[in-house]
């Protein structure tokens, strides 16, 4: 094993699912923490920075209970606002948010691999354990794809 020195940014919407289960997902799979997440709608009236995920959702929510049945928590993390240095620091940037809450800086930025999942808010458990699953695949396609080396952590 050795060090990665590779920045991965995650991104969606609010920043409270999808990029934030990616960035796990990429940093228990890489054994390090190379991966950060931002939301393309945080900081708007109803979407507020910096607010702790464990506050968001309860303690049973979905999303929690399958990211800690596979070793993994977001509880402690805080939405973030995507900003265009996020972009130009990052190698590799991935982008689950839909329109319209893609900001031009986003669309215009050619490093950007683009995601089509479905966003898990106010889903059932076997929603969140497929998009699970999904995000799973596709940052180990990522991760094979850029020769990153696996800690095979995932199984």
């Amino acid at each position: 094993m050795y060090t990665i020195n590779m920045k991965i940014l995650f991104i969606c919407k609010g920043n409270m699912f999808r990029s934030q289960m990616a960035a796990a997902i990429y940093n228990k799979m890489t054994n390090n923490h190379d991966a950060i997440s931002a939301g393309t709608y945080v900081g708007a009236p109803d979407e507020p920075e910096g607010r702790l995920i464990q506050d968001l959702f309860p303690a049973n929510d979905p999303v929690q209970e399958i990211l800690e049945e596979n070793g993994m928590t977001i509880r402690e993390n805080h939405t973030t606002k995507l900003t265009p240095k996020m972009l130009d620091e990052a190698d590799i940037v991935v982008s689950m948010a839909e329109e319209p809450f893609i900001p031009e800086f986003l669309k215009k930025n050619k490093k950007v691999i683009w995601w089509d999942i479905a966003n898990p808010d106010n889903a059932t458990p076997e929603f969140v354990e497929e998009t699970y699953k999904k995000l799973s695949v596709l940052v180990r396609e990522l991760v094979e794809k850029q020769k990153i080396p696996s800690g095979d952590h995932l199984g």
